[in-house]
């Protein structure tokens, strides 16, 4: 499917109970899943009424997973779907004494997948769901580290990922939890790198 799909699904939230993801990975992927396969957007008995993407997130967690509840780390989506196609986002630096915008229409695309840290192993993702021109709005889950969003649930608040106060002299992101890397992988990219069959 196309991209518009992962915005709907990233701005429907995410299940609660036995489904909740266990981690901001686990709400991305989540929703890449309901994007790349429609039949993982229905719902079943065994599905509580959520979509059975999340039950496909609670199996992939139990083979792949680690911790206990098991849950699918950053490491484990470093290595396995933010692998390839991903790029490194910054702000464009000033030219030619030019003042010119930090980021241009092409720095981030609708239903880009955003994540932030060691890129083997980031420690927070969202999605890229909005945007007006250059500027660039994301919905994420657990957004207490980057931006002081909610706990270990779904944050209603769109982020400005493109907010100048937000990135360091360096080019790094600034969230909540200090400074870091951000990359971004588009959603054409990030369904390329999922196996159908779902075994890494």
């Amino acid at each position: 499917m196309a991209a518009p799909d992962l915005v709907v699904a990233a701005n429907g939230g995410v299940p609660g109970g036995v489904l909740k993801p266990h981690n901001c990975h686990e709400a991305a992927l989540g929703w890449v899943l309901m994007a790349k396969y429609p039949t993982l957007r229905g719902v079943d008995a065994l599905s509580h009424g959520a979509p059975k993407a999340w039950m496909s997130i609670r199996s992939l967690a139990e083979r792949y997973g680690q911790g206990s509840p098991k849950q699918l780390t950053g490491q484990w989506m470093g290595q396995h779907i933010y692998n390839r196609g991903y790029v490194r986002v910054q702000p464009l630096p000033p030219r030619g004494g030019a003042k010119l915008p930090p980021f241009t229409n092409a720095t981030f695309l609708v239903g880009d997948v955003l994540f932030m840290g060691n890129r083997m192993a980031p420690h927070h993702s969202m999605v890229v769901v909005q945007k007006n021109g250059a500027q660039a709005f994301a919905r994420g889950f657990n957004n207490a580290g980057a931006f002081g969003g909610p706990f270990m649930d779904w944050d209603p608040a769109l982020r400005d990922v493109t907010d100048m106060t937000r990135w360091d002299p360096q080019g790094r992101f600034k969230g909540n939890n200090g400074p870091c890397e951000l990359y971004a992988i588009t959603y054409n990219t990030i369904s390329q790198n999922i196996p159908d069959n779902l075994n890494f």
